[in-house]
């Protein structure tokens, strides 16, 4: 009797203990998993609108795409250049530049520009117009962006030119344009930096000159997918 209480109980003991090493290792695999799940989500940066700008130089006409995280305040940029892969624009001022060197090695490195958390500039160099202009948004199902009509008046040169912008893009238009204060082949082509002339919320939707015209075409959902492991940083 003795003994074959003594085998059940070795058998439940040797039971217990395959059933807690299969749980350790379970909870292993499951951890391994949530931190693998966690690294890709920290590499893998995700923007799910896209500002569509499209302007014209000499009756030569391009495209200029932002791609946006509202979420996070991201902003992308991807340069028409060989070398350059991508720039990110964060809300702190920083610009991360990923590029494939002349080796093919993927490398990464930052850039900041400061006026981008800057307070709000206090010399006034816009006079509102009564004059509004409307995007429709209705091919891509989105809401009508209506546009506020502005001079500016030129601060180092005699003249001034007509703007309008929009307040109904929820980002910090400030990041935009410090696209164009980068140093080297990720600037963007044109300048468009109106950092201190409009306030953050307003965001440049056209510009109308002699030899330039500039307008935004929507602003609405497009998903980009930027994977930032490869490359590694300066």
């Amino acid at each position: 009797m003795k003994i074959t209480f003594f085998l059940i109980a070795l058998f439940v003991f040797i039971s217990c203990k395959k059933e807690e090493v299969l749980l350790t290792k379970r909870d292993s695999k499951d951890t391994q998993v949530k931190e693998t799940q966690t690294n890709q989500k920290d590499t893998i940066a995700y923007f799910d609108k896209a500002l569509t700008y499209r302007y014209s130089i000499n009756e030569t006409t391009e495209e200029l795409w932002f791609y946006v995280n509202e979420e996070t305040q991201q902003i992308l940029y991807v340069p028409n250049d060989d070398m350059i892969q991508a720039v990110i624009s964060y809300p702190d001022g920083k610009y991360v530049v990923f590029a494939i060197d002349e080796t093919g090695k993927k490398i990464c490195w930052e850039q900041y520009v400061k006026a981008v958390i800057s307070s709000e500039g206090e010399e006034k160099v816009l006079s509102l117009l009564e004059e509004k202009l409307i995007i429709s948004q209705k091919n891509i199902q989105q809401k009508d962006l209506v546009c506020d009509g502005y001079i500016m008046k030129y601060l180092k040169m005699e003249g001034s030119e007509i703007l309008f912008a929009t307040a109904q893009i929820p980002i910090n238009s400030f990041q935009v344009y410090g696209f164009s204060r980068l140093e080297g082949d990720c600037k963007i082509p044109i300048n468009l930096d109106f950092i201190n002339v409009f306030q953050k919320k307003q965001l440049i939707t056209h510009i109308d000159r002699q030899d330039f015209n500039f307008q935004l075409v929507n602003y609405g959902p497009n998903l980009y997918e930027f994977n930032s492991k490869p490359y590694l940083k300066l």
